[in-house]
């Protein structure tokens, strides 16, 4: 099993989704047994899209290549209704520097208050993520992002658990942290009430190092990963609902982790720790969260010059929060349909907006979106690395804010039925349309305005 990180470029005609036009390039991929886990339009140039992506490919023979073979994104299924509750799907994407995310858990806060204004808000670990601090909302749903993906595709019912039975994998890179793993299973244990007693190291060091694309983004490569699935495996046959692990992350220097403090460059880890969590999401189809073990700890000092990643420098795991996300995702059950879900899952078909930075609409959420005709709140504030915007994207259900302050009163307007142009001046009049005569007159041989 091999994983890639590629690149591709087509043209941004207009009159088709997004989805359509990349099916092309995507089914190739497929063909050639290299199954995407990722994909972003990061840019354009000179009329035409760059796209990134991260493919995973195996032999014929593996046991993983069934699972791994079903490529979603290339038959998005149509959301059929809107109906209650009304649920907004927050994203932060990992690895492009995010103002609010980038860091350790702190787009907790925005997170928060969007579930103050909607039904349930359905998100990724990397937004509320911080070392041993979790604080999201109850009404906040944590969603690995492949099967985040997945669900707004039309592919994944959510169903809200209280409990679940977490296990954890180790990477055998990092066992001279064993005993601070197994203090903060313990502690989750006695103190939370988490079921977490179940763990594992891997049979081989999984090789996790970092990579960068030519966009400035966060990627990486791991060198063994039927290692992290054999464990899960193991893991899941023990009993365990939900699978967590911590691995060491190679690559990152200190001037990069200096860099990353001071806001020039994305997370050197974040990418790599994303593909971990979607091969474990496409496979088994579980909630799944990931930390970095302190691979970094010759390499920083205690820093306080941002708050945003203050989370990293109070605990050497950084697994608690994990814990705490896991221990009450909700259940992924595959649907055939939205409309074909029982009435218990959520679906997209719940799904009355995504938020997402303005400069990254690029995303699978975003093309879901763009499919399902589902508003999209674009935060000019969350600013990114990218420059993807409404306006090359060409997509017509954005709505631009500048802060999350103004991106939750959007979701009330929306919740409540509000026309979001009622609430700006000026308002536009009515604007009155005609039918053309000429495409109404019947088919007759009769040419509009005269005698054929």
């Amino acid at each position: 099993m091999r994983i890639d990180n590629a690149q591709f470029r087509i043209d941004a005609q207009a009159g088709r989704t997004w989805i359509d036009r990349l099916s092309g390039p995507i089914g190739d991929l497929a063909a050639a047994s290299q199954y995407p886990l990722r994909l972003s339009i990061v840019g354009f140039r000179d009329s035409r899209a760059t796209v990134e992506v991260t493919t995973v490919e195996t032999g014929e023979d593996s046991i993983w290549r069934d699972a791994l073979s079903r490529v979603e994104f290339l038959q998005p299924r149509r959301r059929t209704a809107a109906i209650d509750p009304f649920c907004v799907a927050q994203i932060v994407p990992t690895g492009i520097r995010c103002e609010f995310g980038g860091y350790a858990g702190d787009a907790c806060p925005a997170t928060n208050l969007l579930a103050a204004a909607a039904d349930f808000v359905v998100t990724h670990p990397n937004a509320v993520n911080a070392s041993d601090i979790n604080e999201m909302a109850a009404n906040v749903l944590y969603v690995e992002g492949k099967s985040l993906d997945d669900f707004l595709l039309g592919y994944i019912g959510l169903l809200p658990s209280v409990s679940n039975r977490v296990g954890t994998f180790i990477d055998p890179t990092g066992l001279v942290y064993l005993d601070d793993v197994e203090n903060t299973l313990n502690a989750a244990r006695a103190v939370k009430g988490i079921d977490c007693s179940l763990y594992t190291v891997l049979e081989k060091e999984i090789g996790v190092r970092i990579a960068w694309t030519e966009s400035g983004c966060a990627v990486g490569l791991v060198a063994h990963p039927e290692a992290i699935l054999d464990a899960v495996k193991l893991l899941l046959d023990e009993g365990a609902d939900a699978v967590g692990g911590v691995s060491v992350i190679h690559g990152v220097t200190t001037t990069m982790f200096q860099d990353h403090l001071d806001g020039l460059i994305p997370n050197p880890s974040g990418g790599v720790e994303a593909i971990i969590t979607h091969l474990i999401s496409k496979v088994f189809r579980i909630p799944a969260a990931h930390a970095p073990l302190p691979y970094y700890q010759d390499r920083k000092g205690k820093d306080t010059r941002n708050p945003r990643a203050a989370a990293e420098f109070i605990s050497t795991p950084h697994y608690f929060c994990v814990l705490k996300g896991l221990a009450r995702a909700p259940r992924l059950v595959p649907i055939d349909a939205p409309d074909c879900a029982s009435p218990r899952l959520l679906t997209v078909n719940q799904i009355g907006a995504v938020v997402v930075p303005a400069s990254s609409l690029g995303g699978i959420p975003v093309l879901a979106a763009e499919f399902n005709h589902i508003p999209v709140i674009a935060v000019r504030e969350n600013r990114t690395i990218l420059d993807v915007t409404k306006e090359p994207m060409r997509l017509p259900d954005v709505i631009e804010v500048n802060s999350y302050l103004e991106a939750a009163g959007v979701v009330l307007a929306l919740r409540q039925g509000i026309s979001i142009e009622s609430l700006r001046r000026p308002i536009p009049a009515a604007r009155r349309i005609v039918r053309d005569a000429a495409a109404s007159l019947p088919d007759s041989g009769v040419a509009a305005g005269g005698a054929s």
